[in-house]
């Protein structure tokens, strides 16, 4: 059928409005320190937002809590008998791969 992965001008839309990347960790954090829950996420075959630097900003996040989510193990996530990703969390904060899910792991949840 007609299927576009990506569209250049709805990027150009984006990128003009301000909605460029930036730095999120300030605001991830703020909302920690109120106890607000967060859960960042990413699938395991995602290439653009891979797991691997996600979990390096988890980790590496300046908040209250950091120490004792950094000394947390990442374990496995079981669902209906079968290893579904892994998961390390600390208080209010969680951080999740799903496995074998790719960019848009977010239409599959």
């Amino acid at each position: 059928g007609n299927y576009t992965m990506s569209s250049p001008a709805i990027f150009q839309a984006f990128w003009a409005s301000g909605d460029e990347l930036h730095l999120n960790q300030r605001y991830v954090a703020e909302l920690l320190e109120r106890g607000v829950r967060v859960l960042i996420y990413a699938g395991t075959y995602d290439f653009i937002c891979n797991w691997i630097g996600n979990e390096r900003w988890t980790l590496n996040m300046p908040w209250s809590g950091q120490e004792a989510f950094k000394n947390k193990p990442l374990v496995d996530w079981n669902l209906e008998g079968r290893v579904v990703g892994k998961t390390r969390s600390h208080g209010v904060f969680t951080f999740a791969t799903i496995e074998g899910a790719g960019h848009l792991v977010s239409a599959m949840l």
